[in-house]
């Protein structure tokens, strides 16, 4: 589905990042994750700064094929 009035697609779901920040969830917990959501396809990610759930989503999951 298109993003507003742009031509980027978006997934219907996303993933909320409020549960990896709020229990500190460690880095292999945080990669199963975000790979799973991405092999799903799913391609937007909730990373509102109150859910401090930026420091585990910075990173590619290397294990997940490019988009």
């Amino acid at each position: 589905m298109p993003f507003g009035q742009t031509n980027v697609q978006v997934s219907v779901l996303g993933f909320g990042g409020a549960e990896i920040g709020f229990e500190e969830a460690d880095a292999g917990t945080v990669e199963h994750l975000l790979g799973s959501a991405l092999d799903a396809g799913l391609n937007v990610i909730d990373t509102a700064e109150c859910y401090r759930a930026e420091r585990g989503t910075d990173r590619p999951n290397r294990q997940t094929s490019p988009r």
